[in-house]
């Protein structure tokens, strides 16, 4: 794939300028477009699908699926666990290891607070949050921590919660139960776990609420979604950093909380009641 970016750039300026067009913005962009199809990438760059299909064919490939495919390989061989380490290694020295990665953590913070994007998509969520009859919140690999929190905190306030990460492989029998009367919320981030996606476009396609908290608008997480809130991952680690997921969870159960102000502390003093019973902390 690296010798395809290397073809674009040497022949740019052989290529017809509307081609042109399509080079420039692929090497800029090329990380989003495994996400888009031909009709939305020409869409983006002003130009014709049939453009778009041979500036591909000029490059070797036999149409755009091809040219994406190639495209994708290349993104997801750049975000793989030893290529992260590698970078980090070459980039990061000790003496500002802390400072570094705390000040990624503090910035992934600021910016998803600041995305206008995700001040109405928060309310669209604790709106349909409190709709739901059930909750379906789905996460797998590193993101089903941020899953678990969610429900347990969720739970707490005595609503209806199932938790879909990938356990003893049942998560095709949860979703089964899912009904339109429910709400499927899920984390996926980059590298995007492939069941949670399929999982989603299921939900998707039966018209069931679905919400999604990802990283980018061009995750394929986004498109599937009725609400997507966006949360920065950027790390200096070969793991992402989940700090502003967490701060986002926080809001969220703050949020839910004080919508059932009444019904959240009736269910808070029971369980304070089944933590004495039960000798659950120690004294």
């Amino acid at each position: 794939m690296q010798d395809v970016l290397k073809k674009i750039r040497a022949e740019r300026e052989a290529f017809p300028p509307s081609q042109r067009t399509v080079a420039d913005y692929v090497l800029a962009h090329y990380k989003d477009v495994p996400f888009l199809s031909v009709t939305s990438l020409a869409d983006k760059i002003g130009v014709s699908d049939t453009t778009v299909i041979h500036f591909c064919t000029r490059l070797g490939f036999s149409g755009y699926s091809a040219f994406r495919k190639s495209l994708s390989e290349q993104v997801q061989s750049e975000i793989t666990l030893y290529s992260k380490l590698n970078a980090q290694i070459e980039n990061l020295g000790h003496s500002s290891l802390l400072d570094q990665v705390l000040k990624d953590d503090v910035g992934n913070i600021e910016l998803t607070l600041n995305d206008p994007h995700n001040r109405t998509s928060f309310d669209k969520l604790l709106a349909q949050i409190e709709q739901a009859d059930t909750l379906f919140i789905c996460g797998f690999r590193s993101a089903s921590m941020q899953a678990e929190f969610l429900s347990q905190s969720l739970r707490m306030q005595n609503r209806r919660v199932v938790t879909i990460t990938p356990g003893n492989g049942d998560y095709t029998d949860k979703l089964n139960c899912i009904t339109k009367k429910d709400l499927f919320l899920c984390f996926v981030f980059s590298r995007y776990s492939g069941d949670v996606i399929k999982a989603l476009e299921w939900v998707h396609r039966e018209g069931i609420p679905c919400a999604a908290i990802t990283d980018e608008r061009s995750s394929p997480a986004f498109g599937y979604a009725d609400i997507a809130l966006l949360c920065k991952t950027k790390s200096s680690s070969y793991q992402g950093s989940y700090a502003a997921c967490s701060a986002l969870c926080n809001a969220i159960i703050t949020g839910t909380s004080l919508n059932r102000k009444k019904q959240t502390t009736q269910a808070l003093e029971r369980l304070e009641g089944l933590f004495a019973e039960f000798g659950t902390f120690y004294r």
